[in-house]
């Protein structure tokens, strides 16, 4: 089955982690039961360029707050192709801060078992997101409401507001398009005036201003 989904999308894995017999174990597990060719890097070494199509999983066990900063940013210019996964989160990490992940496709804390992993990765390659603990669906509901609370002085209309929420999550155009049965053009035009009203001029630095004034 995961063989399949790796001949259509042909994705490349990256383990984002610090290197261990564990971490290993765990790259060599997922890239054997997925049929991904890939590799891993350390957390704490530069990464100049990431290829586009890349299934990223970064590891939340060994990430300080210094290193999340840098990768966020790093990842934040990668294509809508790839997509990033958040491994080994901790059961106490604030909802808000998954938010600041650009193309994030999953969440999966440190109580989930292998097994329950490969399987949440195996319906994102179906072009599914997975957010299966209870606190990440808490988030994704939270960041889609279709009522957001945004400062007076802002002049967004409602549709701007719901793009302005899907960008938050990582979505494409397409994605976007499709999720509000509009054309992909009509996506394009409604990010053209939101970034004029808020004084932005791509995805990341809307993001970032949704986040500082958004609920």
């Amino acid at each position: 089955m995961y063989h399949e989904f790796h001949r259509l999308h042909a994705q490349t894995l990256l383990l984002i982690t610090r290197p261990s017999l564990l971490s290993t174990a765990l790259f060599q597990y997922l890239r054997t039961e997925l049929d991904l060719d890939g590799h891993i890097h350390n957390i704490q070494q530069p990464l100049e360029a990431i290829p586009g199509n890349t299934l990223i999983l970064f590891d939340m066990a060994f990430a300080e707050r210094n290193h999340i900063h840098y990768w966020q940013e790093v990842l934040s210019h990668t294509t809508s192709s790839s997509q990033v996964l958040l491994i080994n989160m901790p059961n106490t990490q604030p909802e808000h801060n998954v938010s600041n992940w650009q193309h994030i496709a999953g969440v999966f804390f440190v109580s989930e078992s292998e097994k329950s992993v490969l399987e949440g990765i195996g319906g994102i390659l179906r072009g599914e997101h997975d957010f299966s603990s209870q606190v990440a669906s808490h988030w994704m509901k939270s960041s889609q409401r279709s009522e957001p609370y945004i400062y007076e002085s802002s002049s967004l209309t409602q549709r701007e507001k719901e793009i302005l929420n899907k960008l938050r999550i990582g979505a494409s155009n397409n994605e976007i398009a499709r999720s509000l049965f509009i054309s992909e053009n009509t996506v394009k035009t409604h990010l053209y005036n939101l970034f004029r009203k808020i004084s932005v001029k791509n995805r990341t630095q809307a993001v970032s201003w949704a986040n500082n004034h958004m609920m």
